[in-house]
């Protein structure tokens, strides 16, 4: 498939911007909003009753009396079926959708007293034309067996489409598969939208040289080819030794929700999001940057983004436990988000630095040394 690069528009800055290098700065004057609506959205809820009515909301009597929610998980209904396509809302929607679609959509995480944003982005072609003024179908796996549907939006000028969810109009606390479908052509999406209560703690592993050997391939992808060999699945990240089992130990033996955050442009969702399930990774949030500029391997670029994201779900009422990352800017953005740096994780040369744990090159003895710790207490009851 094309790399969905706008040629010597989008790509072109960011290339320059990373053969300046890793800076050192310390601001955090860019600031991150999570998934707002573009001014000239047109987005509607619709259908929601049915999508909040399941699954139901099991409790649990725990010491003290005290009544927790059963966090639901919803994956495994089949993708649904779409129905007949529409006839498309602008001229010329047609002759775009005629390229490759290469659309891409955020996770979303909340809490039910905060409505939720779901967002996609939606381009087609090697130029990642936007597709404008047309109608997306958000869909939802509510844990009866099939998807339902939840409502609908329009894209704006760049492409993007926000369905906001009231509180009211939230599932139950867990996590639910989304599909968002364009009307047009029936292409579509995946995502997941998180309910979580208000202090679910959690853990934050960066991937690239984190999860992953090294991030030298992916630059070099960057500089050489323009994703290319990444969009076509030439090329696949070799996971760390003990990568996996980390996840897994941290989230179904220790009983931590995890959250996956990386300085990958959203255009590069999608095969994000297939290389942590192809590797059997422990299901978690992802996170990837908004925008080109935010993934510039610096303090002011990634650096910020992520101290930024960290803020937002510590907002939410969220508790960030520990960290794991890779480089400096990793350093950085857990420090930023006040996270001890005896509960942050280290790989690779910048292992210790600023306080933090060093862990080598991989988790083998991490995991050993971890393995027997009791498990967290979290604000929900969950059996993973």
């Amino acid at each position: 498939m094309s790399s969905p690069c706008r040629v010597g528009a989008v790509c072109a800055p960011l290339l320059a911007a990373l053969l300046m290098g890793c800076g050192t700065s310390a601001s955090t004057s860019e600031t991150w909003t999570p998934d707002v609506a573009q001014p000239d959205a047109d987005a509607q809820v619709s259908d929601v009753g049915d999508a909040g009515a399941q699954p139901d909301a099991a409790i649990e009597d725990v010491e003290g009396g005290e009544e927790l929610p059963e966090l639901a998980f919803c994956n495994q209904a089949p993708l649904p079926t779409f129905g007949e396509t529409v006839d498309w809302e602008r001229f010329g929607s047609g002759a775009i959708a005629a390229l490759d679609a290469w659309h891409s959509a955020q996770d979303v995480i909340t809490h039910p007293e905060r409505e939720a944003l779901i967002t996609g982005k939606f381009t087609y072609g090697p130029t990642s034309k936007d597709l404008q003024g047309e109608r997306i179908e958000i869909w939802m796996d509510d844990c009866s067996g099939e998807y339902v549907r939840v409502g609908e939006a329009l894209t704006d000028s760049d492409g993007r489409a926000v369905l906001t969810l009231a509180p009211d109009a939230l599932p139950p606390v867990g996590t639910y598969a989304l599909v968002q479908r364009v009307m047009g052509d029936n292409t579509a999406v995946r995502s997941y939208l998180r309910v979580f209560p208000q202090q679910t703690r959690l853990i934050v592993f960066d991937i690239d040289a984190t999860l992953t050997t090294s991030d030298s391939e992916l630059f070099q992808d960057i500089f050489n080819d323009l994703f290319e060999p990444l969009l076509d699945g030439d090329f696949v990240p070799e996971a760390r030794a003990g990568a996996v089992d980390i996840t897994r130990v941290r989230n179904e033996l220790h009983g931590y929700q995890l959250v996956y955050i990386t300085g990958r442009p959203y255009w590069l969702t999608e095969q994000s999001r297939g290389w942590l399930e192809d590797q059997g990774v422990a299901h978690g949030h992802l996170r990837l940057t908004g925008s080109n500029a935010e993934s510039l391997p610096n303090n002011t670029g990634v650096g910020a983004y992520k101290a930024a994201y960290l803020a937002y779900l510590q907002e939410l009422g969220f508790e960030i436990v520990m960290a794991y990352g890779n480089a400096t800017t990793d350093i950085f953005a857990y420090a930023e988000a006040g996270i001890p740096a005896e509960r942050t994780f280290i790989l690779g040369q910048h292992g210790g630095e600023m306080g933090t744990v060093a862990l080598g090159e991989d988790y083998v003895e991490h995991l050993e040394a971890v393995r027997g710790e009791s498990p967290t207490d979290q604000p929900f009851v969950w059996t993973p």
